[in-house]
């Protein structure tokens, strides 16, 4: 019966903890991944596939508890409305159905109804007159005032506000009471009877001063309520028609006055009573910045500006109309600062703060900085987060952000902060600022173990206090596991990982190669083997000895050996021994002979007989073998016979080895007379590639991305990218005169466009360094990556040739399927490239 002869420990250990690990998984994959979870405090985001935030759900910024769709797509053109005329008015209906679109959206929230004088008119808020909020459709009666025609157009709105295009404007015509308006004056006060003109029965604005004589409306003619808003025309009544504190507080309605009401700046510290406003009266928005008016556009930062001959706005901010600007000249070194922000805060508060700036080219000064200020019930400062270049790191002449949260939290005492930008310590040029934000960090504690989340990212603290989790932007993230306080892996922020157990359900990726590339180098030691005791005699004819089976693999290198004991009945002659293969088939005396051993048996007493055998795979073919060991002595005395066989203290022995993967032939005949041309040989190197770069539109080199290797489309201002790869002469002159047996290229992809991956186009180029236009090869070899993977591919397909002297990413496609950077020369993990050839 034939075993494995693998007996070794560390092989029985590894096969046990796999199997474990199989186990331990497919319990993993059978249970429910979410069913103990809460959101506790916070909210959870929901991604697309291509990683892109749709929304959150759970505790919003305002307090409220939601599901908040963002990043949606607009809704899509609503079919043109039929329009019906009425009384002073318009019908106005949808019949629910789209221009580009066969089925209404999941996330349709209305249809807004717009008028407007002309086809073409412009939508805002002063042209939207009335909504649809039924999916199937329905219809709306709009008044208009007089009766010319307008145009009524419709825009869709889905629950994130996102309106979509307009539809096809269509006109329409209010009808009138009688086919012309009643002519002016016809009707005077002696044709109406007393009584007969009631408030009912005139219209809105019909009498007028002019038609008034003076005094003849005084306050005991008006009935209580009699005159209300709607029937005074704006500015008819002005401060000075008022009569001193004519107007007081059990005079206005709820919201009668409001923000948008009073005059910027009408209101100052002098008309407000000690203790009016407090924190849980003011709101300064819903997103959680506490800085109002963050992009210095509306009144309220016109209003920061004044008080300060060095401060202004100016135009245009970052991607913004606006922005805040400090003039920093000064004959000596001076901080000028600009509050942004006060508000209530607590001891062990930390903040999320970022901002743009752009300092002059002039510029002179220590830094630029963006900082909370922690105060006291009294306003005494007791410290300071900031953010801020460092001494003399600003950077000049284009905008730049700081962004981060300080580490510094609020101190003990602390009951309120202060939150401003500065230039520290300048004597020329300018500085705008722009975008600024201050959010609070939500936390579940102040010491020892907690969490802190903050736009910035989410850090975790064990008992400690030690940050044991940091996924956060702008700095190394990492990860640390404990159990009962005790770590048990680790993801450090170089990308290293150290675990008690792992397991790998499909590819196991070591330096770029897949696993089983390491082990198929390895040989995998013996496949078969058979042990002889009883004895076998020949008598001048073949006789078979032990038949041995196993499995070939083409790509592998196999060796047989035999050995027994033989002893022959008398001397002379000689003992053959063979190596028969039946295939398939049960083998005989008579199947084809791999290899024969020849022993001389000129003594006559017994030896031990061995026959060895290396045969490549592909000779033998893929697939089960059936060998057999023969044996006969030949050339022997009359009435010889020879025995093979095995005992007790000396087994025979027969058995099939796997040897390693296939090598080539490369040895040649020489006489030793020092001329012969030297044999072929093999040879497998490692090139560094020593030049790397992108090219914008497949034509001229990119600057921006300096060596990185962008390939594919992500927008028209560098339109297809393409990048090549070069290596140094090294790769020509070994190649010179050498046959490619294989090309592997290394590849590092360090993005994506989507997190699933994507997919590299490779080509071959004869650049010697790095050209100022694009060219490679037209012949392309496509292979599947995923984010942040490295590793080797199989390219001798486009890399056939020795006159090759590096690669070109080229997909020349705008799908963003192939949209990808890769790392290149001067990064970690820059490209490779691993020639094994002959020569």
């Amino acid at each position: 019966m034939v075993t494995f002869l693998d007996t070794q420990a560390d092989a029985r250990r590894f096969a046990a903890l796999l199997d474990e690990y199989d186990r331990r998984l497919k319990a993993l994959e059978r249970s429910t991944q979410a069913a103990h979870t809460s959101i506790e405090g916070g909210t959870m985001d929901i991604y697309d596939a291509d990683g892109n935030l749709k929304g959150s759900v759970g505790m919003q910024p305002d307090g409220g508890v939601a599901l908040v769709p963002v990043h949606t797509d607009p809704p899509p053109t609503p079919m043109p409305p039929t329009v019906e005329p009425v009384l002073a008015g318009l019908v106005v209906g949808w019949d629910g159905t789209w221009d580009d679109s066969y089925a209404t959206p999941t996330d349709f929230s209305l249809i807004q109804v717009h008028l407007g004088p002309t086809e073409d008119f412009p939508l805002d808020a002063t042209t939207l007159v009335a909504t649809i909020t039924a999916m199937l459709g329905g219809t709306v009666t709009v008044a208009v005032e007089g009766y010319d025609p307008v145009w009524v157009r419709l825009v869709a709105q889905n629950t994130a506000s996102i309106t979509g295009p307009p539809s096809t404007a269509v006109q329409g015509t209010p009808r009138q009471a009688v086919p012309k308006d009643l002519i002016d004056g016809i009707i005077d006060e002696t044709k109406l009877a007393a009584q007969a003109v009631s408030q009912a029965k005139v219209k809105l604005g019909a009498i007028g001063t002019d038609q008034l004589a003076v005094s003849s409306v005084t306050a005991e003619k008006i009935v209580a309520l009699g005159i209300t808003a709607e029937k005074i025309a704006a500015l008819a009544v002005t401060a000075d028609k008022l009569a001193a504190l004519s107007v007081t507080t059990d005079k206005l309605a709820a919201n009668a006055v409001t923000a948008s009401k009073i005059l910027a700046g009408s209101i100052d510290a002098t008309h407000i009573k000690v203790g009016a406003l407090t924190a849980d009266r003011l709101a300064l928005g819903t997103d959680g910045n506490i800085i109002a008016d963050p992009s210095f556009e509306n009144p309220i930062s016109a209003q920061r500006v004044t008080a300060s001959p060095y401060w202004s706005i100016v135009t245009p901010g970052n991607e913004t109309p606006k922005a805040l600007q400090v003039n920093a000249a000064n004959p000596t070194a001076i901080t000028r600062s600009m509050t942004l922000a006060v508000q209530p805060a607590v001891p062990g508060q930390k903040m999320w703060l970022t901002i743009d700036y752009l300092a002059s080219e002039d510029w002179s000064g220590i830094g630029i900085s963006f900082y909370a200020q922690w105060q006291d019930a009294n306003g005494q400062v007791l410290g300071y987060s900031t953010i801020t270049t460092g001494d003399a790191d600003a950077v000049r002449g284009s905008w730049q952000r700081l962004t981060g949260v300080p580490d510094a939290a609020a101190p003990a005492g602390t009951t309120q902060v202060r939150v401003a930008c500065s230039t520290v310590d300048s004597t020329a040029g300018s500085v705008a600022y722009d975008n600024a934000s201050c959010r609070v960090v939500l936390a579940s504690g102040v010491a020892g173990a907690r969490a802190e989340l903050s736009p910035q990212g989410l850090l975790l603290y064990d008992s400690a206090g030690q940050e044991a989790v940091a996924l956060v932007t702008g700095r190394p993230n990492y990860l640390t596991l404990a159990t009962d306080g005790t770590p048990v892996a680790t993801i450090d922020q170089d990308g290293g990982a150290g675990f008690q157990r792992l397991a790998v359900a499909e590819n196991l990726t070591v330096g770029g190669s897949d696993w089983t590339e390491y082990l198929n180098q390895l040989p995998r030691g013996i496949l078969a083997i058979d042990y002889q005791s009883s004895t076998v005699t020949a008598s001048g004819s073949e006789m078979g000895f032990v038949e041995l089976d196993f499995e070939a693999d083409p790509e592998r290198m196999y060796r047989f050996v035999f050995e027994a004991r033989a002893n022959p009945s008398a001397a002379g002659g000689e003992l053959q021994l063979r190596l028969r293969d039946g295939a398939a088939e049960a083998p005989t005396i008579t199947s084809k002979q791999l290899h024969i051993a020849v022993h001389h048996m000129a003594l006559g007493n017994s030896f031990t007989a061995r026959l060895e055998h290396i045969a490549l795979g592909s000779d033998l073919g893929a697939g089960m073998h059936r060998t057999l060991i023969t044996f006969a002595n030949a050339y022997q005395p009359t009435g010889q016979t020879v025995t093979l066989s095995g005992g007790s203290g000396s087994l025979g022995k027969y058995y099939v080895e796997d040897i390693g993967p296939r090598i080539p032939e490369t040895g040649g005949y020489n006489t030793g007379g020092g001329t012969a041309t030297p044999p072929v040989t093999k040879y497998s190197k490692t090139y560094a590639a020593s030049w790397s770069g992108s090219y914008a539109n497949r034509s001229s080199y990119n600057t921006s991305y300096g060596n990185r290797c962008v390939q594919g489309y992500y927008s028209s201002g560098n339109g297809t990218q393409a990048a090549l790869v070069g290596f140094p002469s090294a790769l020509s002159t070994d190649l010179s005169g050498a046959k490619i047996i294989k090309a592997e290229i290394y590849l590092y992809f360090e993005h994506w466009y989507s997190n699933a991956g994507g997919k590299a186009v490779i080509k071959a180029h004869k650049h010697t360094s790095r050209p100022t236009v694009f060219s490679s090869d037209s012949e392309s070899q496509t292979i599947s990556w995923k984010r942040n993977e490295g590793k080797w591919v199989d390219i001798t397909g486009v890399f056939d040739s020795t006159s090759w002297r590096g690669i070109a990413l080229d997909p020349n496609s705008t799908s963003s399927t192939y949209y990808g950077i890769a790392r290149g020369v001067g990064q970690t993990n820059p490209p490779r490239l691993r020639v094994t050839y002959t020569k």
